[in-house]
C-alpha cells in the first residue's frame, strides 16, 4: 500500500506516524478504505523537508496539516497536536503540537474516530473498537464540548449514524439536541456537504428523522420540519405529509437530485391546503410553491446553479401525466425538461405514486419506455 511509503520515509528519519480515523475505522468494518489520514510526531517542516521530492499543498500548515501526492493520490499528513478552545467553532485559537498519539488523539470526535494503527500497534483509548461491535457514536469525553469544538460535529454524528446504520449514544444526543441552534453558525457548504452524504446514504429518510429527533432538522430544512404531523386529509393518502415524504425518499434511487426533489416536492402543500364540499384535502397548485421553496433553499445551502435548476425543475414537474402518459405528452415532457432530466423525473414520480394508497406506477414505467 502506498501510505506504508510515506509511513516507513517518516519513520526512517525518526519521527513515530501512525494511520489514523477513518481508515482505521473502514479497516475495522471490513469496508474499502479512501482516504489515508496519517499523524507523525514530525512537525510541519519536517513533513515538507522530508517529501520535498513529492508534490506538497499546504491546506494548514498553521494547523499542522500538509497534503502529499503519491502516486496519483492524496495522503494528508498531520502532525501530533494537543489543542485549546475553539472561538470560531471550526479551528483551534491556537495549536501546541504534541509529542503523543496519546495527546492527539483526545482532540477527535467520537471514539471510532480515535483509533490509531502503527505497525503492530493498535492505539485504542477511548473504546472505540468495542463502540464499532455496538454500532455506536459517541463522543470523545466531554459531549458538549465535543460539539462546541465545531458545531458541524452534530450534523457528523447524524451522517455516521445513517452511512453506518448506527445509533447516537445518549449523552451525545443530548448535547446535540440542546447546542442544536448553533448550526446556524456553522458555513453552509459545510452544512451542504454533511446533507449530501445524508441523502446518499442507503437509508437516507433515518437521516431526516435524526436531524427532527436532535432539533437540527428545523435549521437546517424548515420548510420539511413545517411537513411533521401535517395531515393531508385525503383518500390518496394514508400517511401525514412528512412520514409520506420519507416515504417518498425511500422509494427514490441513489441520486441527489431526485432525492433532494423528494424532500421537498410537497412542501407547497402547507400553504396550498383547504377542505372541499366532501371534506378531501386539495393542494391546487403546490407544486409551483414547492418549486419555489426548494429553489430559496438551495440557494440558501450554496448548491451550484445548474443542481438548483434542474432539482427546481423536477419538483415543478412532479405531477405532469401521471396518469396519463401518452407518446404526445412523453414528446412534449421531454422539451419542458430535456433529456437529463427526463429519467430523474420519472423516478421522482414513480418514487410519489409507491408512496400513496394507489401505488400503481405501470403508467409511469410506459412512459420511460416511450421516451
Amino acid at each position: 500500500m502506498s501510505y506504508k511509503y510515506l509511513i516507513d520515509r517518516l519513520e526512517e528519519e525518526g519521527f513515530e506516524t501512525y494511520l489514523v480515523g477513518g481508515a482505521v475505522r473502514d479497516r475495522l468494518l471490513g469496508k474499502e478504505i479512501h482516504d489515508i489520514d496519517l499523524t507523525t510526531r514530525a512537525r510541519p517542516n519536517d513533513i515538507m523537508r522530508i517529501f520535498s521530492d513529492l508534490k506538497l499543498i499546504d491546506i494548514g500548515k498553521k494547523f499542522g496539516t500538509i497534503k502529499v501526492i503519491y502516486k496519483s493520490k492524496e495522503y494528508e499528513i498531520t502532525s501530533f497536536r494537543a489543542e485549546s478552545s475553539y472561538k470560531d467553532k471550526r479551528h483551534p485559537d491556537q495549536i501546541s503540537f504534541s509529542n503523543t498519539i496519546e495527546e492527539d488523539l483526545k482532540r477527535r470526535d467520537f471514539t471510532i474516530n480515535a483509533m490509531a494503527q502503527r505497525k503492530g500497534d493498535f492505539i485504542d483509548l477511548f473504546g472505540g473498537k468495542k463502540d464499532l461491535e455496538r454500532k455506536i457514536i459517541r463522543a470523545v469525553g466531554n459531549p458538549y464540548e465535543r460539539i462546541e469544538e465545531d458545531y458541524l460535529r452534530a450534523l457528523r454524528a447524524v451522517r455516521f449514524a445513517t452511512v453506518l446504520d448506527f445509533s447516537i449514544e445518549d449523552n451525545l444526543k443530548d448535547a446535540i439536541k440542546n447546542m442544536a441552534g448553533h448550526i446556524d453558525e456553522i458555513s453552509k457548504e459545510r452544512i451542504r456537504d454533511e446533507v449530501d452524504k445524508i441523502l446518499l446514504a442507503k437509508n437516507p429518510s433515518r437521516g431526516i428523522r435524526l436531524l427532527d429527533e436532535l432539533n437540527l432538522l428545523a435549521y437546517i430544512f424548515p420548510e420539511v420540519k413545517k411537513m411533521v404531523g401535517f395531515d393531508q386529509h385525503s383518500s390518496h393518502h394514508n400517511l401525514d405529509l412528512f412520514d409520506h415524504t420519507m416515504k417518498v425518499l425511500e422509494n427514490c434511487p441513489s441520486n441527489l437530485k431526485t432525492r433532494m426533489g423528494a424532500l421537498f416536492h410537497d412542501t407547497g402543500k402547507i400553504d396550498t391546503f383547504f377542505l372541499d364540499e366532501n371534506g378531501e384535502g386539495r393542494f391546487f397548485g403546490h407544486q409551483e410553491i414547492s418549486e419555489k421553496i426548494i429553489r430559496k433553499r438551495l440557494k440558501i445551502l450554496k448548491y451550484p446553479k445548474k443542481f438548483i435548476e434542474d432539482t427546481s425543475l423536477l419538483v415543478q414537474r412532479h405531477m405532469d401525466n401521471t396518469n396519463t402518459y401518452t407518446k404526445k405528452s412523453v414528446r412534449k415532457l421531454l422539451r419542458k425538461v430535456g433529456e437529463e432530466n427526463i429519467y430523474d423525473l420519472f423516478d421522482l414520480q414513480r418514487a410519489d405514486v409507491l408512496a400513496t394508497v394507489h401505488d400503481n406506477t405501470e403508467n409511469i414505467l410506459l412512459a420511460k419506455k416511450i421516451s
